[in-house]
């Protein structure tokens, strides 16, 4: 079995500097980073080259952009690097912590509070008809 290596290229060179295709091709890029990049190596190198490149050109917002995942490439890296693992789960057990929040408005005693959190997973939170 010949396993294909993840080669991550981006190739943004042919790009008009000021022209309006220029924006979409960076979004296309960063989505083949997303879609190709199969070990936090070949992401990182990729990151790095969409943002030398997005730092040259003479669009204020993808220069933002660039900054932007400069400063946070280590969280970034970290989602190949855990294996696509994301904070989804995390995301949804906090709403479901404000909807339980909503429901208990009134109580007065945080014990129960916090041993209705402990229940949270085993609690439906949506409203059978």
């Amino acid at each position: 079995m010949v396993r294909r290596r993840a080669v991550v290229e981006i190739d943004l060179r042919e790009a008009d500097p000021a022209g309006p295709v220029e924006d979409r091709m960076f979004k296309e890029a960063l989505r083949t980073i997303y879609s190709r990049a199969e070990t936090s190596y070949h992401a990182r190198i990729a990151f790095h080259r969409w943002i030398k490149f997005a730092e040259e050109t003479r669009i204020p917002e993808l220069r933002t952009m660039a900054k932007t995942l400069r400063d946070k490439i280590v969280g970034i890296i970290s989602f190949w690097t855990f294996r696509h693992i994301g904070n989804a789960s995390m995301e949804g057990f906090n709403n479901k912590i404000r909807w339980l929040i909503k429901q208990a408005y009134g109580f007065r005693d945080s014990e129960y509070f916090k041993l209705k959190i402990y229940q949270l997973p085993e609690i439906s939170s949506i409203k059978e008809l």
